[in-house]
This record gives structure tokens, C-alpha cells and sequence, in this order.
């Protein structure tokens, strides 16, 4: 089947690389066809299929570039470029593909979607005025689409996290529909961040009922209590991450609440407890110490 597609593609065709599209873009007539009086658009763009569907994005974007010098102006075909780009990871190539399809048709929500993904790499090496655009089209792009797709609302809010826009993630990841764990994370994250304490004690719950084994959102639940003062609720969220991972800082951080509570002997129980599994720990032996110390023992 490869061997008959190849037939066709290359029988009389031109190859035409991504530099050379910009100038080749300019098709005589809508119509034409190039080079080739035996294969027509349609069959040009069941070839790139085919080859796509193969995993082979060199021939694709060749059947596709063919298809595209046939119909001037082509969206359907330019699509089918900008994949293959994707496909062979030349990401710049695609984008610029993404964009001339945006001069086509400026309102193209997948064309807007592609392009805003590829860009984020990009974002960190921008100027402020530059980031903040394309912040403001990533924004105007989920607004436009309802914010009905998850996996672009984590993308958007972990860009600002990463950016420690906090309150923007917040707002972002908040507006998820689909119960994605991951954005009812980010938004408990940054309501805790944020001071908001009883916010993100609920969007960990929501998290936590979702997906039980996500045993981060424990430790984030406990932590969230834990500011909020509620040092019972706290320990005990605590304890349920430490059955997944066992982490000599959250030891401490019991021990912390038990001291808040002046509980200094459970502090010495849990820290003993800790001491065992992390008998290297320099952390446990001092705050072991100074519990020692406040009950009038020696280490």
C-alpha cells in the first residue's frame, strides 16, 4: 500500500519544504491541478491521510503541501502541514502554519488552540507586554470555548503557576466543568497559597472523592487545616498521606502541631516514631532534641 502511495505522491509532484511555503503559497489558480493531471485534491489529501495515520509526517506534509497548490487558500490541507509538522516535532514550522491559517480565518478555534499550545514553550523568554498578550488571547480562547476543555484550563493555570500568578491560576483552574483532578489540585493549591483556606479545603475534598489515591491532596488538606487551626483534622490527613509516603517533613510538621498544642509528648512519639525510619535524619535528631529538652531530658 506505501509502495502505490509513494507511486502517486511523487509521480510528477514537487516536494516542497516549509521554507519555501511562504512563497509558494500564492497558487495561481483555486483549482489547478499542479504537475499532475491524474491525481486530484481529494486524493492528494487521502494520501497525507493514509501516510499520517502511518506515522509518516514527511510524506504527509508532502501530500498535504501538494493538496494545498491545488486549492489556494486551502484550511483543510494546512491543516494537515501544521500536524505533520507536529508530527516530525519541527514546532516552529508548525506554527507558522497555525498562523497563516489564522490569517485565513482569524475565529478558527483549533488553529487558535494549536497555536497557543505550541507558544507556551516560548512564554518565559517574551517580554512582560508579550506575555501579557498572549495571556489575554489564552484567556479570550477559554472564555470563547465555555471553558469545556480541561486539559487547556491546566495548561493555562499551571503557565501561571510556574509564573506565580497565583490568584490568576486560582480563577483559571476553578473553571473547570469535567471534575479533572488535576485543576480541582491547582485550584486548591492556590487557594491555599492565597490564604483562602476553606476554599481550598474544598476543592481538595472535591479532588480527593475523585481521585483517592492522588495522596498529594492529603498532605495539602492537612496543611490547609493546619492554618486553618484545625490541628485534629490536620494530624489526621497528615497520617493518611504518610500511608502512602513517608516523608520526614511531615513528621515534623506533626510535631509542630502537637507543640501549638503544647502536646510536647505526643511531639517526642511521633518524632520517635519518624526517628526510626529516618535514623539519618539531622532534621528529626534536633527537633527530637529540643523536645527532649523542654520535657527536661537529655538525647
Amino acid at each position: 500500500m506505501k509502495k502505490i502511495l509513494l507511486m502517486l505522491l511523487f509521480m510528477g509532484t514537487i516536494s516542497i519544504g516549509y521554507g519555501e511555503l511562504q512563497d509558494k503559497l500564492k497558487v495561481e489558480d483555486s483549482y489547478n491541478i499542479v504537475n499532475n493531471n491524474f491525481i486530484t485534491y481529494e486524493e492528494y489529501m487521502n494520501i497525507g491521510d493514509n501516510f499520517y495515520l502511518e506515522k509518516d509526517y514527511i510524506n504527509s506534509a508532502n501530500s498535504y503541501l501538494n493538496a494545498f497548490k491545488i486549492k489556494k487558500d486551502d484550511i483543510r490541507s494546512l491543516e494537515g502541514i501544521a500536524r505533520s509538522y507536529e508530527g516530525q516535532n519541527q514546532i516552529e514550522k508548525a506554527l507558522g502554519v497555525y498562523r497563516k491559517i489564522l490569517q485565513l480565518d482569524p475565529k478558527n478555534i483549533k488553529a487558535i488552540q494549536k497555536k497557543l499550545i505550541l507558544d507556551k514553550k516560548n512564554i518565559f523568554k517574551w517580554s512582560y507586554d508579550i506575555k501579557e498578550e498572549y495571556f489575554e488571547e489564552f484567556e479570550t480562547y477559554l472564555k470563547n470555548t465555555n471553558y469545556k476543555n480541561s486539559q487547556d484550563i491546566y495548561t493555562l493555570g499551571s503557565i501561571y503557576m510556574n509564573d506565580k500568578s497565583f490568584e490568576r491560576a486560582y480563577n483559571v483552574f476553578k473553571m473547570d466543568k469535567e471534575k479533572d483532578y488535576r485543576n480541582y489540585f491547582g485550584a486548591a493549591t492556590t487557594a491555599r497559597f492565597l490564604g483562602k483556606y476553606d476554599t481550598a479545603i474544598l476543592f481538595y475534598n472535591k479532588l480527593l472523592s475523585e481521585k483517592p489515591d492522588f495522596y498529594r491532596g492529603y498532605l495539602g488538606l492537612g496543611i490547609s487545616y493546619q492554618l486553618k487551626g484545625d490541628y485534629h483534622k490536620a494530624i489526621e490527613n497528615m497520617e493518611k498521606y504518610l500511608l502512602y509516603q513517608e516523608d520526614e517533613n511531615v513528621y515534623i510538621a506533626m510535631a509542630n502541631i502537637y507543640i501549638a498544642q503544647n502536646k510536647y509528648s505526643s511531639a517526642k512519639e511521633i518524632l520517635e516514631k519518624a526517628q526510626i525510619k529516618f535514623s539519618d535524619s539531622k532534621k528529626i535528631r534536633k527537633n527530637l532534641g529540643d523536645i527532649y529538652s523542654k520535657l527536661g531530658r537529655k538525647d
